[in-house]
């Protein structure tokens, strides 16, 4: 009778081991899954942060490419740049002769300290109105 309840006593002894074992594993299992859902989460803002700025760029370039054919639509010859500042960044645009009708317009969006260009041709008719192709990324 002693000893079954020394083997009893050392059977539960080696239960309760056993718990604190399997306590630790899934709380190490636990802290893993919980490090790699945050480091996802912060890639995502990461991410998302690079996908909204490069989105301003293309907008600002986009307004600067409006902006000059507008003033190509007042005058044709205008040759000077044209700038402005628009959410947190910026536009300049400037302005090329292809040939005797038609100019290209360049237009470069910024917002900290990173660029983004388009560009796009614009043709002059006999009759004084303008039209113009697809707006190219460089």
């Amino acid at each position: 009778m002693k000893q079954l309840t020394k083997k009893i006593i050392r059977l539960l002894a080696v239960e309760q081991g056993i718990a604190l074992v399997l306590v630790l594993v899934f709380t190490a299992a636990i802290m893993l899954l919980g490090t790699a859902l945050l480091t996802n989460a912060l890639n995502e803002m990461l991410i998302t942060g690079y996908q909204k700025q490069e989105l301003q760029q293309l907008y600002l370039a986009e307004a600067g490419l409006e902006a000059g054919i507008a003033m190509l639509q007042a005058d044709f010859f205008y040759n000077q740049p044209l700038t402005g500042d628009l959410m947190d960044g910026s536009f300049r645009v400037t302005f090329e002769n292809s040939s005797a009708d038609s100019r290209r317009i360049r237009s470069a969006g910024t917002v900290d300290e990173f660029t983004y260009v388009l560009q796009i041709e614009v043709y002059l008719h006999p009759d004084g109105s303008l039209s113009y192709g697809q707006w190219q990324r460089l």
